[in-house]
């Protein structure tokens, strides 16, 4: 029955007055609170450089390149390098795969690259003579030049010595230019000589140099590479038309071998083997054999490589040994063994009763690598201020791993350099992670809100695929779904007005990057 005047039984209505959610401070009541807390992407933890990857990719995402450039060289000098050779360890842990398609991770950081190359102008370098430091490296690896790039940005004067007749190391002569483009490595080399950094070649350094390099210098790098082929310790190895597979590619490279004829035989199974299978068969051989001890789920090369070598023509036999090379002042054969099922690290174990023969005019010894370091600083690392970085340290690494070192190593001597104190420059360096981060799950993350799609061509498209993984994007879903409306969408930054935040945890749910987590509240009298 309506409410009339005439109906004296009825009570007359209540005023309603609407007003803020704001005026009672309720956060009084929360026994949870949300925090904000970068994390660690799945990316970031697989990548050997541990790159901030959804930082420069949130930038590339806004069409902001030099800023995606300026985050990049906190990790990575040569975004262009690596995103030509690496084996994007990276998309295997891309938490997009899991919902659709992994991120094109390397291609985005390869085109940020070129952009760099295409935009770079020389600016704000700082002059010799204010370079209190001199440093020297010696090899001009990938390590040697990420150390290089990092101390001649902090300001310390830097010279490289390269034996070879160009500079690169393994850049330039081990890798393939169908995997590396050889004007790519030429602009990186340019632009670092047009900051400053001299370069030298031809210049060989032995034990007997370093007491002149430490009188000369505050400090010495050896980034000399694993850069010389392990013997393989048969019989018949020291026949004509044996070589070693770095020595091989190196020759290939620098144009001492022009061309490769008859049948070729690769001992090996890395990466570095499969190179030089590609390369022989790209250079002209008849017949490319690559002979491997395990079976091919063991071999230590990449997918990636096996499948290019597969492509090229290469043909794989598996569980096999070569127990001498035979012939006549000249390699004429190989004698061989089947090998039983094994796994890596375990005994070699010969078949009796499987031995064969393969004809061949070239054998090519890729069965491992190893440093001259010892050649170099036989006491090291005993000397003062000299130290050592890349492969001649950790053994056969990637390209990524290698810059990672020489990153470290700038770090490092930076610090004992300048004892601590801070660079002239506004110039950050990204410091190794310590293991204990944390890192972001898939379920932490609302994937919901995206819709789903495929790998684009753009970069700018693809980079705005990437879930930003433990950093927040500033997307606004936590004040979008905030029932109290405890968060201040007005400023841009999102942040928690904890004074009338119930603890609710929706925000939380709802955040698609996982960077939110709920923290019991503390008394004060506790």
């Amino acid at each position: 029955m309506l409410y009339s005047n005439e109906n004296k039984n009825f009570p007359p209505p209540i005023s309603v007055e609407t007003v803020s959610t704001r005026v009672n401070k309720t956060g009084l009541w929360r026994f949870l609170t949300p925090v904000r807390k970068e994390k660690i992407s799945p990316c970031r933890s697989h990548c050997p450089l541990e790159s901030g990857i959804p930082r420069w990719m949130n930038k590339v995402k806004e069409g902001n390149w030099e800023e995606a450039w300026q985050i990049m060289r906190e990790y990575n000098p040569f975004p262009a390098i690596i995103g030509y050779v690496c084996y994007q360890f990276c998309v295997e842990k891309c938490s997009r795969a899991l919902y659709d398609e992994p991120i094109a991770i390397g291609e985005v950081e390869k085109e940020i690259g070129l952009w760099r190359h295409k935009n770079y102008e020389h600016k704000n370098s700082i002059p010799e003579r204010e370079k209190s430091k001199k440093v020297v490296i010696v090899g001009s690896g990938p390590a040697g030049l990420s150390c290089a790039f990092y101390l001649n940005m902090l300001g310390v004067s830097v010279t490289i010595l390269e034996k070879l007749p160009v500079a690169g190391g393994l850049l330039a002569t081990g890798i393939p230019e169908y995997r590396l483009p050889r004007d790519i490595l030429k602009k990186e080399l340019e632009i670092l000589k047009a900051e400053g950094i001299v370069i030298k070649t031809d210049y060989e350094v032995g034990k007997d140099d370093l007491p002149n390099l430490q009188d000369n210098f505050d400090a010495v790098l050896l980034a000399v590479g694993a850069q010389e082929s392990k013997p393989l310790r048969i019989k018949g190895e020291d026949l004509s038309g044996v070589t070693g597979g770095v020595e091989f590619l190196r020759d290939l490279h620098l144009g001492k071998l022009k061309e490769v004829e008859g049948r070729v035989i690769v001992i090996g199974g890395g990466n570095a083997a499969v190179d030089a299978a590609c390369a022989a068969k790209r250079n002209g051989a008849e017949e490319v054999t690559l002979l491997y001890r395990r079976g091919e789920e063991e071999m230590p090369a990449h997918p990636h490589e096996i499948k290019a070598a597969v492509e090229a023509g290469v043909n794989f036999i598996f569980q096999t040994v070569v127990e001498e090379i035979i012939g006549e002042s000249k390699v004429q054969k190989v004698r061989a063994g089947k090998t039983a099922l094994s796994c890596r690290g375990e005994e070699i174990n010969v078949l009796a009763g499987t031995e064969f023969y393969l004809d061949c005019n070239l054998i090519i010894a890729a069965a491992g690598q190893e440093s001259k370091l010892s050649e170099v600083a036989p006491s090291f690392p005993g000397e003062p201020l000299i130290f050592a970085a890349g492969d001649a340290v950790s053994g056969p690494s990637t390209v990524a791993g290698a810059i990672f070192s020489g990153r470290e190593a700038a770090l490092n001597l930076f610090s004992m350099l300048e004892h601590g104190k801070e660079s002239n420059e506004s110039f950050q360096i990204a410091s190794p992670l310590n293991g204990k981060e944390e890192i972001v799950s898939f379920e932490s993350l609302n994937s919901t809100l995206y819709s789903r799609q495929k790998r684009f061509d753009q970069p700018q498209e693809e980079a705005g695929r990437c879930f930003n993984c433990g950093l927040c994007s500033k997307c606004g879903v936590c004040w979008i779904f905030c029932p109290d409306l405890s968060v201040d969408g007005l400023s841009g930054d999102f942040e928690f007005l904890l004074d009338y935040c119930k603890g609710c945890g929706i925000c939380v749910t709802e955040c698609p990057t996982g960077v939110l987590t709920m923290e019991e509240v503390v008394s004060d009298e506790a």
